[in-house]
């Protein structure tokens, strides 16, 4: 007996973890037959299941915005369970509405964390009268608790199996319902991937709730808004479309949901599923030759007219045919028939067939034909579905919702720290004053992936076939943890790993380094988990955008900026926002504002940059040269490494300053906490001379992280604002020796931003010890444009040797210092550097047999880059290098055409020249179309690829990287196999990620 009971007991399990949402309420079992049963032979007993969540009689919320005191949740009867979480009723003492608390263990795997993770977030910006609405979620007592709207009439499924199918004016009611809120997810950029009667719940009037969004995915990148269709093979098997199970890169988008919606309304008509078999692979079979068949008409006592097989067949087609939920409702078997009004669908219909005679009407008579017609208007306009109603809505859209939130330092961090409430950003963001995210564009074209991997455009043929996703959907498809984007769950700075070999470092080929211990150095300390909602009520307010008034350039640049077609969208942080943003500066400090460094006159400045370059590619004669004297030679990155897959980019300059520019990354707070920090920029003067004489026992600085001779820089990105500086005394950072002589610590400073500066230097470090391990790259043969360090820390402004910007275009590199001038480095290992103007330009250059040889055969003499030189002429000259000056008279023999030595005459033709300047105009112009530095498209169809000279001889397919770091309106990260051979041709995706704003 005692055996039986628990294979009955097990057997409950087994039921239990099937698919089944938290609203869903278990079926009554019969009662366990306590009669012997005929042995099975050699049967292995069946391995039990974990017991169920066993949650205390009253669990206990922390406090929170909304709630000064907490709560306290009285648990009642369970409302169901699956392989994940399991299901109780909740009451607030002294309160009548009741909640469902969904509760899952707080320790889960990583990979369960992020499809936790994207749950909430996409869940809790769920607001429509047709899905279970989120209120909030927290932990207590190891298990995370979500509260949810109470649907106590069970799931769609529960409904349909006691009643063995409904009538086809019941079919109507629940279809438009779920039309409704399927078109509501569509319009948001979400598709739900698990639509099915066990996941629609009914709540206390009877009205359909979808809930259940673990499967749930954002599909278009914010920045391009273009379709990425989902591969991920997801679903229960009964629902799941066949473009699901296709092989191969084409994928899925939000069709899949109404498929799934013509297999509900078949079982809603039938009581089970159209392809239902005993093996999956018979339903995947069946699905894909769309093998079913409507019951005969002998076989059972429900009617089902030619309409509704007609609706159900029209949405079991090929995903570009089928409707959209608009088209849907008004198909012809809406009309056909009665449609119930919402008092007709009573609790009673639960157990029982309705009893009114519309119900089972086989004839229209023109008085129901008007009830019919306006009963579906008022149901549709309810459900805000259809041509009916009030205007169309524009939804705002969850991937801002999601970057905003982010930004905010409001994202979910799984598991949730104990005395962290996670509430729907809509109410924290109206609590905390932050403005609302603004409603999405109208939808692009679809970008489709096909078998060969490249991006094809196909016009929309039904209801916003283009939807935005967000930066954790994103990652999860792509197999990436979200924790990197995810700045308050971020690791310590003490430590980080080292780029990998495969990456973006330059280095000579055929130079070879010492082995250095600076690898073992940079081994990554595990990650410490944080709060952030917590913090971002109670940030202390002292960076430059906080003390003074956020000026009116802002909202000058949202007025003004128009959509064009393919345009990035601004997604501007908002002034609030960037209020309660946190800094690497205190009030006591001095702080002071780089001049011209305002988007707006960034922007200005390279509009006037494109027009100068467009206008001397059209110049056919050299420019003439005036009494003026050729502008000094400029700072130039020599050395780099580039992390910007987490931190971002270490440089060099051929002054011997060292200096880093960095993405928002986290930094401490008061009580261990985590607080987001704006963009950043550190310059050290003198460090590679100080780095490189760590080893010589003579050097009395050798022990302390930076020279102690020059003000180390500190820099703040502070978005519309510009850029903010304080210069800090190195002495601030002076390492003690300690009493055995070896270093002591970095001091933690006097308050948290000595300690945020502390945290940043060290990284800064970090990259200085990576790029001194590889030794420097010398780029010329002589001293032209080697600059001697100052002797003085005193800085002009806006500040010619910081790096404030910086892009990479595939293997083309980008770095734009603060005074406006820009350096371009190519694969064919030349580079150009331009003054802000774009009138000069300074063009290190391969020797021209060299560079005529790499252009023909691939292949790079290994003495080129030891013989590169460098040629300093205005843009217009060098792009008519080989045009003889004209003999003509002129009016001021002052300004004359230069005479150029014909042995350098075919110089910049070898090397490109033209077509270099050409590539980097695309990108400029990328920038000034999209209103800002950085703003560029890269997605596939529109990604900026150099196809120009480089070594293909020795080498094979790698990775490009198509990243930014800085950009107005966020930055971004996407990587994909290039072959040399096909630059042109963009292989296999890597990865792709998009950051918080640099605002």
């Amino acid at each position: 007996m005692a055996d039986q009971l628990l294979a009955a007991k097990q057997g409950a399990y087994t039921d239990a973890l099937s698919p089944r949402d938290v609203n869903a309420q278990l079926p009554n079992r019969a009662p366990i037959s306590t009669k012997p049963k005929a042995a099975v032979a050699s049967k292995a007993p069946p391995k039990e299941k974990d017991p169920p969540l066993q949650p205390p009689l009253q669990v206990y919320e922390p406090p929170s915005t909304d709630r000064r005191d907490g709560a306290v949740y009285q648990v009642g009867k369970m409302l169901g369970k699956g392989g994940f979480a399991v299901c109780y009723e909740g009451q607030l003492p002294g309160h009548r509405k009741r909640y469902a608390l969904k509760i899952v263990r707080s320790k889960m795997p990583s990979k369960m964390e992020q499809k936790f993770q994207t749950e909430l977030q996409i869940h809790s910006k769920m607001r429509h009268q047709n899905i279970v609405q989120f209120l909030r979620a927290f932990s207590f007592d190891s298990y995370t608790y979500l509260v949810l709207e109470l649907c106590p009439n069970g799931s769609l499924m529960d409904m349909v199996k006691r009643r063995k199918g409904l009538t086809e004016p019941e079919v109507r009611f629940y279809s438009i319902q779920v039309a409704g809120a399927i078109k509501y997810m569509h319009a948001k950029g979400i598709i739900h991937r698990d639509l099915k009667m066990g996941n629609i719940f009914l709540d206390r009037n009877m009205n359909a709730k979808i809930g259940d969004f673990g499967l749930a995915a954002l599909l278009v990148t914010g920045k391009d808004m273009q379709t990425i269709r989902r591969t991920t093979l997801c679903g229960t098997p009964n629902y799941i479309a066949p473009e699901i199970l296709e092989k191969g890169r084409k994928g899925h988008d939000h069709m899949v949901d109404i498929w799934s919606l013509g297999i509900i309304m078949f079982a809603m008509l039938t009581s089970k599923p159209p392809f239902q078999s005993s093996t999956t692979d018979e339903i995947y079979r069946r699905a894909r030759n769309r093998d079913y068949e409507w019951p005969k008409p002998g076989s059972s006592n429900k009617f089902i007219s030619e309409e509704a097989k007609d609706i159900v067949a029209t949405m079991l087609e090929d995903a570009e045919r089928r409707p959209d939920p608009d088209s849907i409702v008004q198909h012809g078997f809406f009309s056909s028939g009665y449609v119930p009004t919402p008092r007709e669908i009573t609790t009673k219909l639960r157990d029982v067939p309705p009893d009114d005679d519309r119900f089972y009407a086989a004839d229209v008579s023109p008085k129901m034909a008007a009830e019919i017609s306006q009963n579906l208007q008022d149901l549709c306009s309810v459900c805000e579905v259809g041509p009916w109603g009030k205007a169309q809505t524009a939804y705002k859209s969850t991937w801002k919702e999601v970057a905003l939130e982010e930004q905010a330092g409001l994202t979910p961090i799984i598991p949730l720290a104990e005395g962290i409430v996670y509430r729907p950003y809509e109410e924290v963001s109206k609590e905390l004053g932050l403005t609302q995210v603004p409603i999405r564009p109208p939808p692009k074209p679809t970008s489709k992936i096909s078998d060969d991997g490249r991006a094809t455009q196909a016009n929309p043929t039904a209801l916003l076939r283009a939807l935005p996703q967000s930066f954790a959907a994103q990652q999860r498809a792509q197999n990436k943890p979200t924790r990197s984007q995810t700045l308050p769950r971020a690791q310590t700075l003490n430590d980080i790993a080292p780029p990998s070999a495969s990456g973006t470092m330059r280095q000579r080929p055929r130079r070879e380094f010492s082995q250095s211990s600076t690898e073992s150095s940079l081994a990554r300390k595990p990650e410490t988990v944080y709060s952030t909602v917590q913090q971002i009520s109670g940030i202390r307010s002292t960076s430059i955008s906080s003390s003074r008034a956020v000026s009116s350039e802002t909202s000058k640049t949202t007025t003004h900026w128009k959509e064009k077609e393919g345009s990035v969208p601004p997604p501007v942080l908002p002034p609030e926002t960037a209020k309660r943003m946190s800094s690497l500066f205190g009030s006591k400090e001095r702080v002071l504002t780089v001049p011209n460094t305002t988007p707006d006159i960034v922007l200005d400045r390279l509009r006037s940059l494109q027009a100068e370059l467009e206008r001397a590619l059209n110049s056919r004669s050299m420019a003439l040269l005036g009494k003026a004297a050729a502008p000094s030679p400029p700072h130039v990155v020599v050395k780099w490494v580039d992390y910007s897959n987490k931190f971002g980019l270490g440089y060099i300059l051929n002054d011997g300053s060292v200096g880093c520019v960095l993405k928002s990354i986290p930094g401490s707070a008061r009580g261990g906490k985590v607080v987001k920090l704006p963009p950043s920029c550190i310059l050290v003067r003198g460090a590679e001379q100080h780095c490189s004489r760590r080893q010589d026992p003579g050097y009395v600085d050798r022990q302390q992280i930076v020279p102690m001779t020059n003000e180390i820089q500190f820099y703040e990105n502070n978005g519309e604002t510009g850029l903010s500086t304080v210069f800090v005394h190195p002495s601030k950072f002076k390492i003690a020796p300690n009493d055995d002589g070896t270093p002591g610590k970095i001091p933690a400073g006097n308050d948290i931003y000595d300690y945020r500066k502390r945290e940043h230097l060290i990284l800064w470090k970090k990259f200085a010890n990576y790029m001194m391990a590889y030794g420097r790259d010398q780029d010329g043969i002589d001293t032209t444009g080697q600059i001697e360090s100052p002797a003085s820390s005193r800085q002009t402004m806006p500040p010619s040797d910081v790096v404030t910007f910086y892009q990479r275009t595939g293997d083309v590199g980008c770095w734009v210092f603060g005074d406006g001038h820009l350096q371009f480095n190519f694969p064919d290992h030349t580079k150009l550097v331009l003054d802000a103007t774009g009138t000069w330009c300074h063009f290190w250059h391969l020797p021209q047999d060299s560079a005529e040889k790499l252009a023909t055969t691939g292949e790079l003499d290994e003495t080129a880059l030891d013989e590169r030189g460098i040629l300093s002429y205005p843009v217009q000259t060098l792009l008519n290098f080989t045009t003889k000056p004209a003999i003509r008279p002129t009016r001021n023999p002052t300004r004359k055409r230069p005479e150029i030595n014909p042995d350098i005459q075919g110089i910049p033709g070898a090397n490109d020249f033209r077509r270099k300047i050409e590539f980097i105009v695309s990108i400029i112009r990328e920038w000034t179309t999209n209103n800002g530095l950085g703003n560029s498209r890269m997605d596939r169809e529109h990604r900026l690829m150099w196809a120009g000279s480089r070594e293909t001889v020795r080498s094979g397919p790698s990775k490009h990287v198509w990243v930014t770091i800085g950009a107005r309106w966020g930055d971004c990260r996407y990587s994909a196999v290039v072959d040399p051979k096909n630059p042109e041709v963009l292989g296999e995706e890597i990865e792709s990620k998009s950051s918080s704003s640099s605002a």
